[in-house]
């Protein structure tokens, strides 16, 4: 006896979180630019020394220099230094946030520094100026 009718798969035989994570994926990024933007595969992904001017949907855009880049699927972020004021500020920032419109690379270094992680240069002779009047 059956009662209801059995519905229709919906995932069509793909595990759970993988069809969690492209759902997200979709909604998010959907054209794929901010998952090229961390690839590795990708010669022009993003890298910490890099500058870039976070572009946002209701506020105005941010430039820093890229300090650290963590990958970590839909909750990647990206720390970025600037100089505001004299002072330095970092900024973590959410790559798939949805008020993110886009990633722009301003510049690049013509020769990148050793490390993934770039957090030693906070206060030393290596640090950041005001990215702002440079570019």
């Amino acid at each position: 006896m059956i009662v209801f009718e059995q519905l229709p798969p919906k995932r069509s035989g793909e595990k759970l979180m993988s069809y969690v994570k492209n759902a997200q994926y979709q909604r998010l990024d959907p054209n794929g630019s901010k998952r090229n933007l961390l690839s590795a595969e990708n010669s022009s992904r993003l890298r910490a020394d890099d500058i870039v001017t976070i572009i946002y949907k209701d506020q105005k855009p941010i430039t820093g220099q890229i300090l650290a880049i963590k990958r970590q699927g839909i909750s990647s972020n990206i720390l970025i230094r600037n100089k505001v004021g004299g002072v330095g500020v970092d900024i973590s920032v959410p790559l798939f946030h949805p008020n993110i419109l886009r990633v722009d690379i301003v510049r690049r270094p013509i020769k990148y520094r050793p490390r993934a992680k770039h957090y030693y240069i906070k206060g030393s002779r290596l640090d950041v100026g005001d990215i702002n009047k440079t570019h």
